[in-house]
């Protein structure tokens, strides 16, 4: 009974100041997550030195037990949109977890408990690096995103990374337990440290260096000098149940055209530079605010269109970045993966996509196509492998709008202004910190987060999301124009902190300053290291183990 109250307590501890948790508003950092792991290490040590067997199983059955439970208290309401996500997390993603506890217990029975902790440590980076890239990609929680709701704390991800944070975290867990008590003898008999001994270790800086050394970046961050724009963004607060995909795009176009232009149209004249605005070199729509279906190819043509070219007729420095499901037609020599025919004859195919569309005044239309899915409702994992068993019935049933088309290339849109280079990032595509640094890295001085968040209605869900997008500003020093259809809009300034926001069940424009930053971070040149290292380090330490063990037998 005492290692399942010890391995519930570790998620509780991740789960009590989970981002989110407390609400839109950055909040106080909370030291929870730097001994959270702490109970678990115990339950490893109590399983290792008792009398019984199966010391494998028990570990991964108590360990899964744990991790479940951090990923169901953190992701319980992905139920609302559909109970499947969650039972995948808790299993799926629970399971993994609790697998590296299971790696970093056998390391430590047979070599020692020095390279354990180094196994647990690879193994959780290898795990998230892993996780941006196989079929189940769920990177929602790294640990390096617990972090995010207080980012003066960690503003030196733009050297690491949020896998700097993940890292962090780890050490700092494993240097809590080591300098808390030692293991006496072989029976596991515990002394614990004095807090004077614990002041003498390691502990204070491991834990304070971090936040010394983020606070002084942070006091020390400028970007007065920067060139700052107009931005606006539109939250229409529809309900993506029973609203969105039931009113026709010509009305919603229409309707916020018109908003645009009253809004541009009754901005005062002032001869003080300083506070006069301006009309928006950039609007930012939501995530398939279009949602009817646009041929690429004829995407003039489109009527709602129309009524946004009255806007950039009227103010020609604007551009317009929007959300719309879009399609393509093929014939057979030119289909892409993911294309189904639409005849019985099997001669003509389709493809769609969940696209971000440019739009600027006198310029064809520009389509940046959504390239990270989620699972079930954009696309079915393993399709390409279920495809030569199952043919074309695996590309319907990758949820509701089918799987998706993506590209290989992340895509960077200029303005109007072409010194205004915009990243369109859809969604999901804003969680994952490797592939987001693909758009800084291709030149995007501005990022623009298009979402919909309003399917896990209003829970944790939404404001988790918002928090990890202060994560992907830091890490490239970007500023953010974040417009959901509902949920959390606003913007995001370099240094993660936001302001000029509409959250749950508010509707209308927004609109504000944001700067632009065409420097580099050394995460945006060099990418995540912390997390290559960790996955290249890890299986090679499980043969060396693995190596030495059947030597020594």
């Amino acid at each position: 009974m005492k290692n399942f109250l010890l391995a519930i307590s570790t998620a509780v501890l991740l789960c009590l100041f989970w981002p989110g948790v407390w609400g839109v508003e950055t909040q106080p950092f909370t030291f929870t997550w730097l001994f959270a792991l702490a109970p678990m290490f115990i339950v490893e040590r109590n399983i290792r030195h008792d009398a019984l067997g199966k010391k494998g199983w028990r570990t991964f059955g108590i360990a899964w037990l744990s991790m479940g439970l951090f990923n169901l208290g953190t992701t319980f309401w992905v139920w609302n949109a559909h109970w499947s996500g969650v039972v995948a997390t808790v299993l799926i993603n629970g399971g993994l977890m609790a697998t590296v506890w299971v790696f970093y217990a056998w390391v430590t029975r047979v070599h020692s408990q020095r390279l354990g902790y180094w196994a647990l440590a690879s193994g959780w980076l290898a795990l998230e690096v892993f996780h941006e890239n196989w079929a189940f990609s769920f990177p929602w929680l790294d640990l390096g995103h617990a972090f995010a709701a207080s980012p003066s704390v960690v503003q030196w991800y733009e050297y690491t990374g949020h896998r700097g944070g993940t890292l962090w975290l780890l050490v700092s867990n494993i240097v809590f337990v080591e300098t808390c008590y030692k293991i006496k003898d072989a029976e596991g008999r515990i002394v614990w440290s004095s807090w004077k001994s614990m002041l003498r270790s390691p502990l204070p800086y491991v834990w304070g260096l971090p936040l010394l050394i983020s606070l002084a970046i942070w006091g020390n961050y400028n970007d007065e000098n920067s060139r700052q724009i107009w931005a606006t963004y539109v939250q229409p607060n529809v309900d993506p149940y029973a609203e969105k995909f039931t009113t026709p795009d010509q009305w919603q176009a229409q309707v916020w055209a018109d908003s645009l232009l009253k809004d541009f149209g009754a901005i005062e004249q002032t001869d003080k530079h300083r506070v006069q605005r301006y009309p928006s070199d950039l609007v930012v729509f939501p995530e398939t605010f279009l949602h009817e279906g646009i041929q690429e190819r004829y995407g003039n043509a489109f009527k709602p269109i129309h009524a946004l070219d009255a806007v950039l007729t009227a103010y020609p420095n604007t551009s317009i970045l929007l959300g719309a499901s879009t399609y393509e037609l093929f014939v057979k020599e030119t289909k892409t993966p993911s294309a189904r025919a639409y005849d019985a004859a099997q001669t003509r195919f389709y493809d769609s996509y969940n696209s971000a569309i440019e739009l600027t005044n006198g310029q064809a239309m520009e389509f940046y196509h959504k390239s990270k899915l989620v699972v079930g409702a954009e696309y079915m994992p393993f399709g390409s492998l279920l495809r030569s068993f199952l043919g074309d019935a695996t590309i319907a049933f990758g949820g509701t709008t089918g799987t998706l088309g993506t590209q290989e290339e992340r895509e960077v849109f200029a303005l109007a202004d072409t010194s205004i280079k915009v990243a369109p990032i859809i969604c999901w595509e804003q969680d994952y910190g490797a592939y987001v640094r693909e758009y800084a890295q291709h030149g995007a001085n501005l990022f623009a987060i298009m979402t919909n968040d309003g399917w896990w209605g209003n829970s944790l869900g939404h404001v988790s999301h918002f928090h990890y997008a202060r994560l992907r500003a830091i890490e490239n020093r970007r500023s953010v124009v974040r417009a959901a259809n509902t949920g959390i809009s606003g913007f995001i300034c370099p240094d993660g902190y936001s302001y000029g926001l509409k959250t749950w069940d508010q509707k209308g424009l927004g609109s504000g300053y944001v700067t632009l930053n065409d420097t580099k971070t050394f995460f945006t040149l060099y990418g995540d290291l912390i997390g290559r290292g960790g996955a290249l380090l890890f299986p090679l330490l499980l043969l060396s183990v693995f190596v030495r063990h059947r030597v020594r037998r």
